[in-house]
């Protein structure tokens, strides 16, 4: 599985000290290397354009503007710069003074307006250079007319952003706000140095991530991660190829080597749910099962599929006593449970035996949580604000909550959204930025509770399992109905392995 370093704001920019002060980097350096990057990065998408536009600020992103222009102009390109203010940054001088000597002049927000209301529809590519990482105060009156004008023109047919789309803030996110706050409508960002915590999320259209691409200047990503410089923030990228071989049977395997897992959940009309995912668990390899229910028809409607099965009409009490509790290694807990069983709270998770909660075993604040050394929860956004008795509108409120929370209950958590995201307590945590559209249909957490007790029952670590369990899961991305039932999912990822 591919790891790649997040880094907060205050992070970059501690990397961006620590460069020029201990390697010996000029700043005047990096900002060039910046601007290469970014003209080869999007060389195709320079070759569309009529004319492209570059609106600088007046500190370091401003001057990572002026670097781009000079290059793009020196390439042959029709480009015009337009500044809001005279740059601030030193090295973002040096760029503007060359500009100004190259190009011959920099636009004034005058200029820019005028030159904007004559322009035609869809002749210019806007590079957005205005406000870097590190703004975080609320938009001057002139800046938010400037970004409420660039998204709304149909003069610019592509808006590209560097570093970050000027004015987003995740941390402003909100019922209240996330209408009001303005923020340049960016089709993709040019992340420069490093990758950065803050972007993860960006979206300003339904269901849909905006691309970020890094670009590489220098920076020690790698040679200096400490915990001055890094909070142990990681970007996931899906490993499909590993997903599959890891899940698949090896001739040797026996019913338990191959994997174990023991069921509980499905309360009186809700018994879809925990068939689902042990379903889930048994098709895509699993040795050995046995489900628990409180329900009544659960044994009726389990050997009416399939008289091979293990089942039980329950408590939890009852379940947590059974023989095979001692033999299996994963405990899955909650689907379909329309109750939080008391019998949960505070119980002492036998060593070694991986515990899931999902669904109705998911906590309120206040109640107690079992206790044990390899405990996952995977709520939903709902079910996490329930949960910690807190509001979440970004991943990176989510974050600051969880950082928290589960080192003091000794928990993992998977929050579940298009945005997911794995916090573990040693204070790690993982990025899984893959929006997927056909899971948002019933029965899909159910799917994904049976997937993660596959492969934990093969004993992987939780940090190892999630993104295994995303990776498969994310294979439905290929099925070609376009809303699949959470059985149709079932079966195409059945059909990979």
């Amino acid at each position: 599985m591919k790891y790649k370093p997040l880094f907060t704001n205050k992070e970059s920019k501690a990397l961006d000290s620590l460069t020029i002060k201990e390697l010996g980097f000029q700043e005047q350096t990096l900002m060039g290397m910046a601007a290469l990057s970014v003209f080869h990065a999007n060389e195709d998408l320079w070759k569309t354009a009529e004319s492209i536009w570059i609106l600088s600020g007046s500190g370091g992103n401003g001057g990572d503007g002026y670097a781009l222009a000079h290059t793009l102009f020196q390439e042959g390109y029709n480009v015009r710069c337009f500044s809001t203010s005279p740059n601030k940054n030193e090295a973002g001088k040096f760029y503007e003074s060359l500009v100004s000597k190259t190009l011959g002049t920099i636009g004034t927000m005058e200029d820019f307006y005028k030159e904007w209301e004559e322009a035609e529809e869809d002749s210019v590519l806007l590079v957005d250079a205005l406000l870097g990482t590190g703004f975080q105060d609320s938009l001057s009156k002139e800046l938010k007319e400037l970004i409420d004008t660039v998204n709304d023109s149909d003069v610019f047919f592509y808006r590209l952003s560097l570093d970050t789309a000027s004015g987003w803030n995740p941390y402003l996110l909100g019922e209240k706000t996330q209408e009001s706050q303005s923020f340049v409508f960016a089709d993709s960002i040019e992340e420069l140095g490093t990758r950065k915590w803050e972007n993860i999320g960006f979206i300003y259209e339904k269901d849909s991530i905006i691309p970020r691409y890094y670009e590489s200047i220098g920076f020690p990503v790698h040679s200096h991660l400490n915990n001055a410089t890094f909070s142990n923030r990681y970007y996931l990228e899906p490993d499909p190829e590993s997903a599959i071989s890891i899940i698949k049977r090896k001739n040797k395997d026996h019913k338990y080597s191959a994997g174990s897992a023991l069921f509980y959940g499905g309360s009186d009309g809700m018994e879809g749910a925990i068939l689902l995912s042990e379903q889930a668990f048994a098709r895509l390899g699993g040795g050995i099962s046995k489900i628990f229910s409180p329900s009544m028809n659960i044994a009726s409607l389990v050997f009416k599929e399939d008289l091979s099965k293990m089942v039980k009409t329950s408590s939890l009490a009852e379940t947590l006593n059974d023989p095979f509790l001692k033999k299996t290694k994963t405990l899955v807990l909650g689907p379909g449970l329309t109750q939080y069983p008391n019998d949960l709270s505070g119980w002492e998770v036998p060593e070694g035996l991986r515990l899931v909660l999902d669904a109705g075993a998911i906590p309120t604040k206040g109640i107690p949580l079992p206790k044990g050394n390899e405990i996952l929860l995977t709520p939903h956004v709902g079910e996490l604000n329930r949960m910690t008795g807190i509001p979440h509108h970004s991943v990176q409120a989510a974050y600051d909550t969880l950082i928290k929370y589960c080192p003091q209950n000794n928990v993992y958590v998977l929050l579940k959204s298009f945005v997911s995201l794995l916090v573990c307590p040693n204070g790690f945590s993982y990025v899984w930025e893959s929006p997927n559209p056909k899971l948002a249909t019933m029965g899909t957490g159910d799917l994904l509770s049976g997937i993660l007790a596959r492969y934990l029952s093969l004993d992987l670590s939780i940090e190892e399992a999630v993104p295994l369990a995303l990776s498969l899961l994310d294979h439905s991305k290929q099925v070609e109905e376009p809303y699949p039932s959470a059985h149709q999912i079932l079966k195409s990822l059945v059909e990979l392995v």
